[in-house]
């Protein structure tokens, strides 16, 4: 009778999901995250815009949102002054979110607001510029919010 040597597929998955979760722990580590800071401004961003288009069409009434550049945060409210705030759905909290250290941030209207039907208040385009400042070979991504329809893109 002959013995065949080698490994049975219980041993390589096991080796593939070992390796696999210290691939997702390490490379991390290696790669740094200052490269990934801008798309997630990016996001966090175009979704805080879209969320209060979508809470002023639902609940019919006008949501701002405050963008302060310097310290690169981002509030809702049903004022300018973000008070009452607008509840963050994940958290049950005032909706605020603050962007990563390593990227600026530009607009041509860092307060604008959305009625009841959608459309931006003051009913013109407004644009936001998102550049990361720890790698400046990314390129600059830019939300637009346009007049009328308020469409976010």
């Amino acid at each position: 009778m002959h013995r065949y040597s080698g490994f049975t597929v219980v041993e390589l998955v096991a080796v593939i999901v070992i390796t696999g979760i210290i691939a997702a722990i390490a490379a991390p580590r290696f790669i740094g995250r200052d490269a990934f800071d801008a798309r997630g401004a990016y996001g966090t961003l175009i979704s805080s815009l879209r969320y209060a288009q979508k809470t002023a069409i639902a609940q019919r009434t006008n949501v701002f949102i405050n963008v302060d550049l310097g310290a690169r945060t981002i509030c809702l409210g049903y004022t300018n002054t973000c008070n009452p705030a607008v509840i963050d759905p994940a958290t049950q909290a005032p909706y605020a979110k603050t962007l990563p250290n390593g990227v600026s941030l530009a607009s041509t209207t860092p307060n604008i607001a959305f009625d009841g039907l959608g459309r931006p208040i003051p009913n013109t385009q407004a644009t936001f510029q998102i550049q990361n400042t720890v790698v400046p070979t990314e390129p600059t991504r830019t939300i637009t919010v346009e007049a009328e329809t308020g469409y976010v893109r």
